[in-house]
């Protein structure tokens, strides 16, 4: 576990929920959708990070390098994904929510 959450994990995951929780809109997505995105600003602010720079100042990752703007970028993202390939992201999205139904158990019976 150290290994996965060093502290420069730890400091872009708290930028990248700082940045994601500022451009993020409840009123229009709805609550789940909402902490969904704030969950994937994280990962992306941390995989970003991770790769990108080194890991010599983890602080400057949470306040104000990569990890504040890859929150704020990850929403952005997803929503111009949705909007040039509507049907692509359609069948993504269908595959992974099928594939989840599979994973946890749930069939027809239970719809």
């Amino acid at each position: 576990m150290n290994e996965v959450f060093t502290l420069s994990n730890c400091f872009a995951l708290a930028g990248g929920f700082l940045g994601s929780l500022v451009v993020s809109d409840y009123r229009r997505y709805g609550v789940m959708l909402t902490v969904t995105f704030i969950i994937i600003g994280m990962v992306f602010s941390a995989a970003i990070t991770e790769y990108f720079f080194t890991q010599n100042h983890p602080w400057l990752f949470a306040g104000t390098g990569a990890g504040v703007f890859a929150g704020m970028a990850s929403k952005s993202l997803l929503d111009a994904f949705k909007a040039t390939a509507p049907k692509l992201a359609k069948k993504l999205i269908n595959a992974v929510c099928n594939r989840v139904e599979k994973i946890i158990g749930k069939d027809d019976k239970q719809k």
